[in-house]
């Protein structure tokens, strides 16, 4: 807020008003464009702020996501010999269950920064293009984390035949039979983590190539 005092000695004229009010609209200017020019710099200051922690959260993310994918397609071939065993024992035919076992691996995909820049408001300071690449991406990150989630829940099912790991020499050619939709549905959420991973660490790529 910006205070208009009086004159200190009195006005003696028309010309002395004229100075003063010369004065003071002077002083308003040089005011207002001084805060106009602070208030600029600190909304450059947030926004650039904003984008480099948007840019390490996505790095950061980008690094764990390439362990999830990596560990994806361990997972599935895990599944795959999980499924020929149970058709196996299904069957009642002999099978080897060696190396047969059931690990999820789940690492949480941060977005603390992108809500953080809606919450301070700093979206609104940045370009309209380059908000949408980061909106564009942070929702494919949500999309691929609720997959995640969604699997994680088909894992447990799958555990629920037995307390400790998965092994189908322990089932019954009926409990066998019963668990492989599970084990089919379980290998089609991994495929769409695959697929969406994929895209996501395109999307990943863009944001940190742009400038």
């Amino acid at each position: 807020m910006l205070d208009v005092h009086t004159p200190h000695e009195k006005i003696r004229g028309f010309r002395d008003f004229l100075l003063h009010l010369f004065t003071i609209t002077v002083g308003l200017l040089i005011a207002l464009a001084l805060e106009g020019c602070v208030e600029r710099w600190h909304h450059r200051e947030l926004r650039n702020e904003a984008d480099a922690n948007l840019r390490q959260e996505i790095r950061d993310n980008e690094q764990a996501l390439a362990t999830i994918r990596n560990a994806v397609i361990d997972e599935k071939k895990n599944l795959v010999s999980v499924a020929k065993s149970l058709q196996s024992r299904s069957q009642d035919k002999p099978f080897d269950a060696q190396g047969v076992n059931l690990n999820f691996t789940n690492s949480t995909l941060s977005d603390a920064s992108w809500r953080t820049a809606a919450g301070t408001g700093a979206l609104s300071f940045m370009e309209y293009g380059r908000v949408q690449q980061f909106a564009s991406v942070y929702q494919e990150q949500e999309l691929f984390s609720r997959l995640e989630w969604e699997t994680l829940d088909r894992y447990l099912q799958l555990n629920s035949y037995a307390v400790f790991g998965f092994d189908p020499k322990t089932m019954s050619p009926e409990e066998a039979k019963a668990a492989l939709p599970d084990v089919s549905r379980t290998i089609t959420h991994l495929v769409a983590m695959d697929q969406v991973g994929e895209s996501l660490q395109r999307g990943y790529e863009r944001v940190l190539a742009a400038r």
